[in-house]
């Protein structure tokens, strides 16, 4: 595959439109997504009963599906693994509330778990239990004392996803994928209450459906195709390259594999696009800009060259540390931020799953210190109420 410059026209156009497919909105998507939301608003079960029906070729008459009883599950021991390293993981990321007084100011700023969120997986080419993970975990470790989740009939049917369930403590599965099946925990049904956040990545029909529903319910970001950046040089082993490359590939056709060569380019390798660096500053500079879901680092002092990388989800390190690790048994979130997104968006994580209030409490005398400030800076607003609202208890005047 032919390889460019980083600072050539011909890498700035192909860059350029990287940029362009990722903004590109995909109107057919969002147009079904808010078909499905609709029917889901104003026909509930029976809407997502025709919808199961249209494109799994089941008949749910009721799509709601307690676990069943335990039966022999082969992956077993590989989920129960999983399941603990992600927890020993997590476990650090509660956070904490805290309590800041000054005078007679007191503000407990409290955190407290979501009552109720609802996980999608993934249940078309495959069934994604290591997503289930992923976002019951930390749910779980944030005290989350309801998860349901949704999935196609098919993905619901498996002893791996209702030994993971059984596991996790998800009391419900929703036999619904698609942009109906996250409407129906968006907005509920006659059998489904609704949940407070939605977490897991889908298709782009999801996607939409997150995204056109955001204010009704929480979600944890708007996920596109998988992306791997990886950053190599003259040491790079070019089969593992090459392994990871393909790994990230196998998501789908639309999945952007990119290759930063330092130096010299690798030779024989398969890729989105191919860039060639002057050094690792350089490669570093275009990494960033692309803000990838992925970086990997096949290169000489790849700690050093981790730690300067700034807009970038996961980082994987040396020839021993494959992204497809992290998506299943390393222990970090394989639920991340796509499109760019990593410049301002986060790993899915235990502070998903809690919401922070601040409490207030102000003596007399601490309003009375405080008063001529808020109510100058009220009258320069023009929202003079606001300034009498204070007056009326201290009677200070700005």
């Amino acid at each position: 595959m032919q390889s460019f410059r980083t600072k050539s026209p011909e890498a700035e156009a192909a860059l350029r439109e990287l940029e362009e497919r990722r903004n590109a909105a995909n109107d057919n998507a969002w147009r079904v997504a808010g078909e499905m939301i609709e029917g889901v608003r104003t026909r509930g079960d029976a809407f997502v009963a025709e919808q199961v029906a249209r494109f799994d070729g089941v008949d749910v008459q009721n799509a709601l599906l307690a676990i069943p009883d335990a039966e022999d599950c082969p992956s077993a021991s590989a989920i129960d693994e999983a399941i603990a390293r992600v927890e020993a993981f997590h476990l650090q990321q509660k956070p904490q509330p805290y309590r800041w007084t000054s005078g007679g100011t007191e503000v407990l700023h409290r955190v407290r778990p979501l009552a109720r969120a609802g996980i999608y997986v993934p249940g078309g080419r495959a069934v994604y239990v290591s997503t289930l993970i992923m976002c019951a975990v930390p749910a779980r470790i944030a005290g989350v004392r309801e998860l349901v989740v949704a999935t196609t009939p098919a993905a619901a049917a498996t002893p791996e996803l209702q030994y993971a369930c059984r596991k996790l403590g998800v009391g419900e599965i929703y036999r619904s994928g698609g942009a109906a099946g996250i409407a129906a925990m968006a907005l509920g049904t006659e059998s489904l209450r609704r949940v407070d956040k939605i977490a897991g990545p889908g298709n782009a029909y999801v996607t939409a459906a997150k995204a056109r529903l955001v204010g009704t319910v929480g979600i944890d970001m708007t996920a596109g195709p998988t992306e791997l950046v990886i950053i190599a040089d003259d040491t790079a082993d070019p089969a593992l390259v090459q392994a990871d490359l393909d790994a990230q590939q196998e998501h789908g056709d639309d999945s952007a594999v990119i290759l930063i060569c330092i130096g010299k380019p690798l030779e024989g390798i398969r890729a989105t696009l191919i860039l060639l660096a002057d050094d690792a500053d350089d490669a570093l500079a275009v990494a960033d800009r692309i803000a990838p879901e992925h970086l990997g680092i096949h290169a000489r002092d790849a700690a050093s060259i981790a730690e300067k990388a700034e807009n970038c989800a996961a980082i994987y390190c040396g020839p021993y540390s494959p992204p497809a690790a992290g998506d299943y048994a390393v222990g970090s979130n394989h639920v991340l931020p796509t499109s760019g997104s990593a410049r301002f968006f986060s790993p899915l994580g235990v502070y998903d799953f809690v919401k922070r209030s601040n409490v207030v409490t102000l003596t007399k005398e601490a309003l009375e210190e405080i008063g001529p400030t808020a109510t100058r800076l009220a009258y320069f607003e023009g929202l003079p109420q606001h300034a009498k609202s204070i007056e009326a208890r201290t009677g200070v005047l700005a």
